[in-house]
């Protein structure tokens, strides 16, 4: 047999069957909300409104204060208000530490204080935030007033504490600058003395001594050049003094004649070509030829007889014809500049060594100091960074000081709570009875679900019971 359906009035017989299995737990609720509608303490809640004032001064003086984003300065505001020294100042100041405990004082009022951000409003400008400071009391005068200190202490606090933040931020920065500058000192003391130890072979004087090399290279062949110059005139007159010393004949101061004959043999030399002219002109009896012939012949007799005297009478005499003399000196002189050159030449040669030797060792060098010199470049760019953040520090120290950043104001006081903010009595009636029916409702149907007894004819054709007939219920009439 077919199960029959069921009708939305067999909720009407079950609501009728189970009516106090609904009821109670409604009545119940009622009695419960009203009981804590009654009973329950009253929470009241005061608020106020704190405004962040933009700042006075160009945002580019301000450095990361400008930049700072609404969820960093709730975070920063949510600690400065629950920070110890906040709490422990309204703590005081409002006389909880005369009735427990300063801790247990600062933990309640922590516990009753809230902080809300409050979103912009559509037309407000740009840079202008603003947040509730809210605090909760059983006294509505007790929750305006420690919510009005609250938002005071925290105004005052935060103005002195970023005061107090920027002047020990420079002076951290300070002492990390002093410390660094020291340590460049150190630092450029070694450096100074390793440059000194291994001056002229410097990586960076390479260069230089290359060129000094080049120059020194060219230095020395001109002056070898100078001294084959020099030795060339020293041959050539050592030439001319020997064959003065030989008094050679055929060497006569004339045009194509050396200037170092003796001057008896010059006096032939001038003779003989007299003579040979005045063969031209005249006859050999002449008058003129006869006296040139015998003047010829008492000087090549007195050529004669200087060639046949001693080579140290020659020499004596020699010293003392002034031309003699001034080829001795001028020989001596090449000497000299001779044995100068050569000194030079040494000179230049060791230089050469010199700078070629400081060359080489550039690398070795290089190599050495790199650990020294990387170390003071790092020192030297951390000194430029701390040197920035002091100026920095020290902006933000003045900004702080003549109030030019961002500051904090209250906007609007606490007001006086009215209306307890809890409980609510609406909400707790809505919630109770509301709980009343869902009980209720749930009881009343896991009743009947539970319940076997059949109350209809409905139930029989469920379990396939033929109905052969039905008694209505019958009313009492007493």
């Amino acid at each position: 047999m077919e199960n029959a359906s069921f009708h939305p009035l067999d909720y009407v017989s079950v609501l009728r069957r189970r009516m106090w299995w609904f009821i109670t737990p409604v009545v119940l609720a009622i009695l419960l909300a009203a009981a804590l509608v009654t009973w329950l303490p009253r929470i009241y809640q005061s608020a106020a409104t704190i405004g962040v004032s933009i700042p006075s001064m160009a945002p580019e003086l301000l450095n990361q204060q400008a930049r700072i984003s609404p969820e960093e300065r709730a975070r920063s505001i949510t600690q400065t208000i629950f920070s110890p020294s906040v709490l422990e100042r309204v703590v005081r100041e409002e006389g909880f530490d005369k009735h427990m405990p300063v801790k247990e004082a600062i933990s309640l009022v922590r516990r009753s204080t809230a902080v809300a951000w409050v979103k912009p409003e559509q037309g407000q400008p740009a840079g202008f935030d603003q947040f509730t400071l809210a605090y909760s009391d059983s006294t509505p005068e007790m929750a305006q007033r420690v919510a009005n200190r609250l938002a005071d202490v925290f105004v005052q606090e935060s103005s002195r504490k970023r005061e107090v933040r920027a002047e020990e931020t420079s002076a951290f920065i300070g002492k990390q600058l002093e410390a660094s500058q020291q340590r460049l000192s150190v630092l450029e003391g070694q450096l100074r003395v390793a440059k000194e130890a291994y001056m002229g072979a410097l990586p960076e004087q390479t260069n230089a001594n290359v060129a000094m090399v080049t120059g020194l290279q060219q230095q020395l062949e001109t002056n070898a050049n100078t001294i084959r110059g020099e030795q060339d005139r020293l041959s050539m007159v050592e030439r001319q003094i020997e064959a003065m010393k030989a008094g050679a004949a055929n060497e006569v101061a004339v045009p194509g004649m050396p200037a170092t004959a003796s001057p008896g043999a010059i006096r032939v030399v001038q003779l003989e070509r007299e003579l040979e002219a005045a063969r031209g002109n005249y006859t050999d009896k002449h008058p003129e030829i006869v006296r040139l012939r015998d003047e010829l012949k008492a000087a090549q007799a007195s050529v004669a007889a200087e060639q046949a005297r001693p080579e140290s009478e020659r020499v004596a005499t020699l010293r003392i014809d002034p031309s003699y003399r001034a080829l001795l000196a001028d020989a001596e002189r090449a000497r000299l500049r001779i044995r100068e050159l050569q000194r030079q030449e040494s000179q230049i040669r060791a230089q050469i060594g010199m700078y070629r030797a400081r060359v080489d060792s550039a690398p070795r060098v290089e190599q050495q100091m790199a650990s020294l010199q990387r170390e003071y470049d790092l020192e030297r760019e951390q000194y430029s960074q701390l040197s920035s953040r002091k100026r920095n520090a020290e902006i933000a120290e003045s900004l702080e000081r003549s109030r030019g950043s961002e500051q904090f104001t209250v906007l609007a006081r606490a007001g006086f709570p009215e209306t307890p903010f809890s409980p609510n009595p609406q909400r707790l009636w809505v919630v109770t009875l509301l709980a009343g029916f869902v009980i209720g409702g749930g009881l009343a149907l896991g009743r009947e679900y539970l319940d076997r007894s059949i109350h209809d004819a409905r139930a029989l054709n469920d379990i396939d019971v033929p109905v052969l007939g039905e008694i209505p219920r019958i009313a009492n009439l007493a």
